[in-house]
């Protein structure tokens, strides 16, 4: 973008803490849609202009085919005629009915101005006109690690583990920002043709530089769902491990957890359940990392970043091409092995331990929830006091 875009304020909790973000203005269009001849003069294609503040274009798009479509809107691949450049151009057509939607879609589109990593998807501007908002965004070639699974089928446990990594460095600088993305899975993950991994869409996400863990509102897909967000607890930065162990089962099967359920009994499962089914073929390392992701209270699972240390990942980051290595160890100076899981380990050989002579039990957890069942459509969800 250029320097001279507009600059729109984001109140932090004070003035000292607001940030800058620039080319994405609350009510105010930064681009055009008109007709533009081509060369032949045989008829005429849409284009989309995108202008700094002071009117001057700074970039020109056609658009061309649909590589995505969602509730609402459409991703297009398109060019932009001043340079050849690619990109993706995600277009939502306002509608009376969804009055909120034009503030959900600048929302998104200032909160990916103000990302900057190899692992997010890179915010190019933002078009609006009467009937259309636009986000440019950068395009990466493969597309999404779900249509990815459609071509090829489920991947091994070392691509998984290496998907993992790229997916987890995404996900530690978003929760230093502070950012939630809420919506995690092998969909809103996409892949360049060398395998670098892009997280996107952020139509949901929580900056939660701006407020604190939403209650009261469902956001995300009901497979990769955490149980706090379910029971309306709000999504923090911990929502996004539970979907990312929901997205690891679905890159390593082909399908996240309760694929075969109904979204109603879905959402009861995951809140009801211990932990989602595993398969039986799991590795014992990458059984120990999903154990972790899945802990039902979101204080007990690790973060991003702590995850970047678990033998799972490390064994497989060792595997790697050097260029990623050195891409791990940018993240920060972490041990080989966090003392997190230094601990984790020791629990789980203290508990094997006690087995073996006998003396151990079963903890029960504290429930705090049923599923209260007469005819299935009218099952509820009910807490219990005591």
């Amino acid at each position: 973008m250029s320097p001279s875009a507009n600059i729109l304020h984001v109140p932090g909790e004070n003035v000292a803490e607001e940030r800058q973000i620039t080319g994405v203005p609350r009510r105010k269009s930064t681009g055009t849609l008109f007709n533009k001849e081509n060369k032949t003069g045989s008829d005429e294609s849409a284009c989309l202009e995108l202008c700094d503040e002071s009117g001057a274009p700074i970039g020109l798009y056609r658009l061309g085919n649909s590589i995505g479509k969602g509730q609402f809107g459409t991703v297009y691949r398109a060019l932009n005629v001043k340079t050849g450049q690619m990109v993706a151009i995600k277009q939502i057509k306002l509608s009376a009915d969804y009055n909120d939607l034009e503030d959900v879609m600048q929302q998104e589109a200032r909160l990916l101005q103000s990302l900057a990593h190899p692992n997010i998807v890179r915010y190019e501007g933002f078009i609006q006109d009467a009937e259309c908002i636009n986000i440019v965004l950068e395009f990466v070639e493969n597309g999404s690690l779900a249509n990815t699974l459609k071509a090829f089928g489920s991947f091994p446990e070392s691509l998984v583990a290496s998907y993992s990594l790229r997916i987890l460095q995404g996900l530690a600088y978003l929760h230093d920002q502070r950012v939630a993305h809420c919506d995690l899975k092998a969909a809103n993950i996409l892949t360049t043709k060398a395998g670098d991994v892009k997280l996107s869409d952020f139509g949901v996400s929580l900056n939660l530089h701006l407020k604190e863990a939403a209650t009261g509102t469902v956001a995300g897909t009901p497979n990769w769902m955490a149980p706090e967000v379910i029971e309306l607890k709000g999504a923090t930065t911990k929502s996004d491990i539970w979907s990312l162990g929901c997205t690891i089962i679905e890159l390593y099967t082909g399908k996240p957890p309760y694929a075969d359920l109904i979204p109603m009994t879905t959402l009861f499962r995951i809140v009801e359940d211990d932990c989602p089914p595993l398969p039986i073929s799991l590795p014992t390392e990458m059984r120990n990392f999903l154990e972790l992701c899945f802990r039902k209270n979101p204080d007990d699972r690790p973060t991003a970043l702590e995850l970047l240390t678990h033998p799972w990942i490390m064994q497989n980051a060792a595997n790697l091409p050097e260029t990623d290595q050195s891409s791990l160890s940018d993240m920060g100076s972490v041990p080989e092995e966090s003392c997190f899981f230094a601990t984790q380990r020791n629990s789980i050989l203290v508990h094997k331990l006690q087995e073996r002579q006998g003396k151990g039990e079963e903890r029960m957890t504290e429930r705090e929830h049923c599923f209260v069942k007469g005819s299935f459509a009218k099952g509820n969800l009910r807490r219990i006091n005591g």
